[in-house]
């Protein structure tokens, strides 16, 4: 979530810095990939490669390799968008003269010029404030201006095909960043009952946990869903763009459907929703409570 939300600040210090460097996750490649202009230098995090099975001289290869990449990238100034202390400590070691990051977690170790941010207000809000020493106009749209491969638009048409999806669709996502965010299961059968009463496909999304969830839920209903088993990121901005409209969780892909253009509703329990919610125009919030 906090990848999209920052993607359009990102692009709109490119319009005055073209040639400014992107340290990202590899994670996000292909969102990178599909967004960015090729005028901006992307360093990839080898966060998954660290975590694979190896010597400990090939981790600490992997590590110094792209500490090389991040120090000879490195002009005068680097701003940490995230200001946790894993990218606080990479800040401190990437050499730069000007260091700029939130205040907290210890920030006068990484950052010389540390940042007081609103963190009460949206964070993408705070995304702006941090970045505000390079851009002060207007914040820019949330909606990012995909440039889909493709093999993402063909993989979603054979997808809907296969299920024979012609007409209107919703996405449902029932998953969430935390097992306290979720709705309960006997609220997703009645509105999967009421949406498919109005004559609405119903196409659900998730991996991992989601899917006992998705399982669960198609067993309460007494009959088979439809899952969308394509886990890229592009493909599900593929499937956004031709939905109805989204329903889900405080969660990642609540805000990538809303960076998609996607109108949306969000079920929110606890979390701050000043913070958190979707944007976009037509992006509506249901607050719940923790049982």
């Amino acid at each position: 979530g906090n990848f999209v939300l920052g993607l359009p600040w990102v692009l709109r210090v490119a319009e005055d810095y073209p040639t400014l460097t992107l340290v990202i996750d590899e994670r996000f490649r292909e969102l990178t990939e599909a967004v960015v202009p090729t005028s901006i230098r992307v360093i990839e995090y080898p966060r998954q490669k660290l975590k694979q099975p190896g010597s400990t001289l090939t981790r600490l290869g992997l590590y110094l390799g792209f500490l090389r990449r991040l120090r000879k990238a490195t002009g005068g100034v680097i701003i940490d968008m995230e200001g946790e202390r894993f990218t606080g400590v990479l800040c401190r070691l990437s050499g730069a003269k000007n260091r700029y990051g939130p205040t907290g977690k210890n920030a006068q170790h990484f950052y010389n010029t540390p940042r007081e941010l609103d963190y009460y207000k949206h964070r993408y809000t705070a995304f702006g404030e941090i970045l505000d020493v390079l851009v002060t106009d207007t914040a820019p749209s949330n909606v990012l201006p995909y440039q889909l491969p493709v093999m993402a638009d063909v993989a979603v048409e054979k997808f809907l095909a296969r299920h024979d999806i012609e007409g209107p669709f919703v996405v449902i996502h029932p998953g969430a960043s935390a097992a306290y965010k979720l709705w309960p299961v006997e609220h997703f059968v009645k509105l999967f009952s009421m949406l498919e009463g109005n004559g609405l496909n119903v196409v659900w999304i998730g991996a991992g946990n989601d899917t006992e969830m998705i399982d669960a839920i198609a067993a309460a209903a007494d009959q088979q869903v439809i899952h969308f088993d394509l886990l890229g990121y592009l493909e599900l901005v593929a499937l956004f763009k031709r939905a109805r409209f989204y329903i889900g969780g405080d969660s990642g892909p609540m805000h990538l459907a809303a960076s998609a253009g996607l109108d949306l509703v969000a079920l929110f329990g606890p979390s701050k929703e000043a913070i958190w919610a979707p944007l976009g125009k037509h992006s509506r919030v249901l607050r719940g409570t923790k049982s």
